[in-house]
């Protein structure tokens, strides 16, 4: 007996086995695209979608995209949106001025020898060393002139003639008076071994810092600091909007009963803003919904927004309004707030292609497939990997880039049929475990005839 249901549970295998290449193999996908590697011993790798893909895909999660190694078989992948564009670092020259040694102390007020603008700007220190004074012992920097928050300092000595390395005590101000400790990290030195020089200017901040004035003064160190001949803000400024792709629609028909247009996506973008465009000189209130198909209920995005044009300057036209999610819709539908006598409009989205990060399990070539009404992309534990990797190999740290290739199709529309496939594989199952049950029936059935041992 229990040769007969090993042998039947090896046959029961092989066939689920047939079901499941079937559900994944070419004849499970639209279309395929092959993938070319940067090189082959990155691991981890990333490709960006283009329209072809958007227009093949069908689930409205885009389930249906995947990669595939050269036997056929799923990588481990995750679709993620684009990055968003890094922020760039400013630098701006700040306006600085020498302290006495008294008004470096703790609890020093700075305003009563200070002259500052209405609007707080710092015109000049009343101090003048005498003959014989000991050189500044502090400096005050403007930091309102940055206008951002600081993110470090950078002091600027030339080249100082006797060696030095000292920490540096960070204060901030709003008024000259009150002064409170800043966290800030690095030593400012200028250090020479023969022909070599190591220098280190730069002051950075704990976290970014925003009081008006900055007081600095010598710590622990050797040496004595030398004269300061510039002092420069750095700053981390807002990172540029994303530059977007642009999808326009034109009506699929005339007005609705309700005076509302109807437009048609043939893919599924990853829409984030929306804009109208408008015939000449314009102004109108519209309602926005998407839907998937003609048998699902309109859902509205957004209401009572205003649109309008004057002019062809592009600055005298409403804005792209984004949008509070990520839309996939197939169908879009404005509807104004009243009957327009002009021309119709036009719907346009847009929209940043999204990514597809794998890795690359299994022999070469690799091809990313898309389409499919019934093989999905399996869920894989690719976003702690990609986090591991940034922590060894630096922050910025991003897998190496895979360019698509042409478009081949596979099995076509066919694949779009979503109906369980109905093949061998699947009697063949239904079969094995039928006759299974029958055996193990008869089995029993023998025991219990047979005759019973004196």
């Amino acid at each position: 007996m229990n040769r007969r249901l090993t042998c039947m549970a090896g046959l029961a295998g092989a066939a689920i086995c047939s079901v499941a290449i079937a559900a994944g193999g070419d004849e499970a996908f639209v279309a395929q695209w092959p993938l070319t590697l940067p090189s082959p011993d990155a691991g981890a790798y990333q490709v960006e979608l283009d329209d072809t893909v958007y227009a093949t895909t069908v689930s409205p999660a885009l389930r249906d995209l995947v990669v595939v190694n050269s036997d056929g078989r799923q990588v481990p992948a995750l679709l993620q949106a684009a990055p968003a564009p890094p922020a760039r670092r400013t630098t701006q020259p700040l306006a600085w001025f020498p302290l006495p040694a008294t008004a470096a102390r703790a609890g020093s007020d700075i305003a009563a020898i200070s002259e500052v603008d209405p609007d707080g700007r710092l015109r000049r220190i009343q101090w003048q060393p005498a003959p014989g004074d000991a050189p500044p012992a502090a400096l005050l920097v403007d930091a309102g002139a940055s206008g951002v928050p600081l993110q470090a300092l950078v002091l600027d000595w030339g080249v100082a003639e006797v060696a030095f390395e000292r920490t540096m005590r960070v204060e901030g101000s709003e008024d000259l008076r009150d002064w409170q400790p800043l966290s800030a990290g690095g030593r400012l030195l200028d250090l020479r071994r023969g022909e070599a020089r190591l220098v280190e200017q730069r002051l950075v901040f704990d976290t970014p810092v925003r009081a008006r004035y900055l007081r600095l003064s010598p710590g622990a160190g050797a040496g004595t600091m030398p004269a300061i001949v510039s002092v420069t803000g750095e700053s981390t400024a807002v990172a540029d909007a994303p530059e977007l792709a642009w999808r326009a629609l034109e009506p699929a028909g005339p007005p609705d009963a309700e005076g509302g247009f109807v437009f048609r996506l043939d893919a599924r973008l990853p829409v984030t803003h929306v804009d109208i465009g408008l015939d000449g000189n314009a102004t109108a209130r519209w309602t926005l919904s998407v839907r998937e198909d003609d048998s699902a209920p309109w859902r509205t995005i957004t209401s009572d927004w205003l649109v309008y044009r004057v002019g062809a300057d592009a600055a005298s036209r409403t804005p792209p309004r984004a949008l509070d999610t990520t839309l996939r819709a197939r169908q879009w539908r404005l509807v104004p707030d009243a009957p327009s006598a002009g021309a119709s409009p036009v719907l346009r989205l847009g929209y940043r292609a999204e990514r597809l990060v794998f890795v690359a399990e299994g022999a070469a070539p690799f091809s990313l497939r898309a389409g499919s009404g019934r093989a999905v992309r399996v869920d894989a534990s690719v976003a702690p990997l990609l986090a591991d990797l940034r922590a060894r190999d630096g922050g910025r740290w991003q897998p190496a880039v895979a360019t698509l290739g042409a478009r081949t199709e596979l099995a076509g529309a066919a694949a779009l049929d979503d109906t369980p496939p109905g093949d061998w594989g699947t009697w063949l199952l239904w079969g094995v475990l039928g006759l299974g049950v029958l055996l193990v029936g008869g089995f029993a059935l023998s025991l219990l005839r047979a005759p019973k041992p004196v």
